[in-house]
């Protein structure tokens, strides 16, 4: 089941009962002085200087209404100590473009058990030239690590057709929130800074304008519309093309082996050029800057038939030079 709201900007939410691809993404579309900034900040309640591990609370209202309009039941979860911990050593591995962004436009994260989804990213303000989003966890990610937490959402993609088939990813043992955290908050960035948007009016530094220009060129000519030469593939044929369509697990193997000639560092990036961005930086963030693995794998059996790097894919690493935006020093 899909949700859609029209406002100034599109809110899509793909409910499913394995997995939810959360996105809420407003851009800014100019460029604004400090009382503006401050205006909106203040009506929030968004402090700046207030450190981002400080920011955990509550789940606002409308995200909890959401769910419940979609017949879900979420509470809210304390963080144990231990908790809390991961989540602060999450905040630490974001790229310092992250940083600097979320400092100003990050009101909140919450964690809420019996939540359907992995993560909801939302911006409160969707009207508004200086956006200020939440982003609500599912609490059990705490407990898993990467791993762990990434082979479940992969086989997520397919149907249980074929016992003895199982895919898996092995992306090291890190926690999970450190992945699900970068993915997230890129869709902040990308959103406050409207990374991947059309608008001509605002200035940009160069390394911006050519992320603008370049990560999408010849393969996305819309937000969620795949050029024509990508848009007939198998790696193109997900649930997140096209409704809640699951896989055949028996297709597995081509499915990754069509992959590895595509742009795309994962099946999830497909269902937009937002994702696709939020997909691409936290797997390169990983395996660069982390120097964490991203394996793929097909066992038979037990038995590995079939393995995928993507990011050692020709096409998928020929992107990764415009990842250096996120990385280069406020100017």
């Amino acid at each position: 089941m899909s949700i859609k709201t029209n406002t100034c900007t599109t809110i899509l939410i793909l409910f499913s009962t394995l997995f939810i691809s959360p996105l809420i993404i407003k851009g800014q579309s100019a460029s604004l002085d400090l009382s503006d900034k401050t205006v909106v900040q203040k009506k929030y309640g968004l402090d700046p200087s207030k450190p981002l591990t400080a920011r955990i609370g509550s789940t606002p209202p409308e995200i909890i209404n959401k769910f419940r309009d979609a017949g879900m039941s979420p509470t809210l979860h304390r963080l144990s100590k231990a908790d809390s911990l991961k989540v602060v050593r999450a905040f630490k591995m974001l790229p310092p473009l992250h940083t600097r962004v979320l400092k100003d436009h990050l009101l909140g994260i919450s964690f809420l058990d019996n939540m359907p989804n992995t993560a909801l990213t939302a911006t409160m303000n969707p009207e508004s030239p200086f956006p200020v989003f939440t982003i609500t966890f599912r609490a059990e990610i705490l407990k898993q690590d990467v791993s762990q937490w990434l082979t479940w959402k992969e086989m997520g993609y397919y149907e249980k057709d074929n016992p003895s088939l199982q895919v898996s990813i092995d992306a090291g043992r890190l926690d999970a929130i450190i992945y699900v955290l970068l993915h997230e908050a890129t869709h902040v960035v990308d959103g406050s800074l409207d990374l991947l948007g059309m608008n001509k009016t605002r200035g940009t530094f160069d390394r911006e304008a050519d992320l603008k220009k370049n990560f999408r060129q010849g393969i996305w000519t819309d937000r969620t519309q795949l050029n024509a030469n990508l848009a007939d593939t198998l790696t193109s044929q997900s649930r997140f093309r096209g409704g809640a369509r699951l896989l055949p697990v028996h297709l597995a193997r081509e499915i990754y082996e069509s992959a590895a000639k595509k742009p795309f560092v994962s099946l999830y990036a497909t269902s937009s050029w937002h994702e696709d961005l939020a997909e691409y930086l936290t797997v390169t963030h990983f395996t660069k800057k982390l120097k964490q693995p991203f394996r793929i794998t097909i066992q038979n059996g037990g038995k590995e038939i079939f393995s995928y790097e993507p990011i050692k894919s020709v096409a998928v690493s020929s992107r990764i030079p415009l990842m250096q935006y996120f990385y280069a020093k406020a100017e």
